[in-house]
């Protein structure tokens, strides 16, 4: 039970979590909620009326007292001021350099942190051929914290779609499998649960967020020898030039998409 907590919540096993420091964030209120039409009407209302430029990797930011220069596939660009959003795994595997290096605090927090990962396998069927009023499915296999739990969509969205979570090294491990792989395993188990009678998936949908180049990993954990410390330390600005949001910057929400909205509210109102 354990196991499965710790991976579907910080995304990484029990063993890689500090024992003292790995549950330290805070609980937000209000009710579980899934969105039928996905979370990018959060994003897609949010980026309404804004200059949004897509297709462009940022290699270098470049900081000093008189602002940025940030140079991307596509150009530069010059302000004043910056705010980073850089997922903690892209900071881990420095893909963007900063010039001048930053700051000792901060790095060292980027080093103590985990990224971890929680991926999902989405499988949609011709028909639902499960409890059509069950919302989550819980199995106990012989390998722990494989084809262990799932969501269905039916409920929410009318759909036979059923969504599988692996996190922490199991969803890592995932990620070297090749999609008919991964959909026989789920198949595999599924058959254990509701016989050999049920249909095979119309289609499928499978995440691979630790090879994913712009993310390294689903979001951060506070593993051994890291603290909530490193979290602000994260979130500190770089003399007036630099903020930092996101997820891992929230000492009371990390992990989580409010938490990485709050601190986006945080670090504009540090801009001034």
């Amino acid at each position: 039970y354990v196991h499965l907590v710790t991976a579907l919540e910080y995304g990484a096993d029990a063993k890689d979590l500090s024992l003292w420091w790995w549950d330290q964030d805070e609980e937000f209120g209000g009710e579980e909620v899934i969105f039928p039409d996905g979370y990018n009407q959060i994003s897609d209302g949010l980026a309404n009326g804004l200059d949004i430029r897509l297709g462009e990797i940022v290699k270098v930011v470049r900081y000093g007292a008189d602002g940025v220069e940030v140079e991307t596939s596509q150009g530069n660009y010059v302000a004043d001021k910056a705010v980073v959003t850089l997922p903690l795994g892209v900071l881990k595997q420095a893909s963007v350099k900063f010039e001048p290096p930053l700051p000792e605090s901060k790095q060292g927090a980027i080093d103590r942190l985990g990224m971890g990962v929680l991926n999902k396998v989405y499988l949609i069927f011709p028909e639902a051929f499960w409890d059509e009023d069950v919302e989550t499915i819980s199995y106990l296999g012989e390998e722990l914290g494989e084809w262990c739990d799932w969501l269905s969509f039916l409920p929410f969205t009318g759909e036979p779609v059923l969504m599988a979570f692996h996190g922490g090294e199991k969803g890592f491990a995932l990620e070297n499998f090749s999609d008919d792989e991964i959909i026989s395993g789920a198949m595999q188990t599924l058959r254990v649960m509701f016989g050999d009678g049920i249909p095979e998936p119309d289609g499928a949908l499978i995440t691979r967020w630790g090879k994913d180049p712009f993310s390294f990993g689903a979001y951060s954990h506070i593993p051994p020898f890291a603290s909530g410390d490193d979290l602000e330390a994260l979130a500190e600005p770089v003399g007036d030039v630099l903020f930092f949001a996101g997820e891992a910057t929230s000492r009371e929400y990390p992990s989580t998409v409010h938490g990485a909205y709050l601190s986006g509210v945080r670090a504009a109102g540090e801009m001034g």
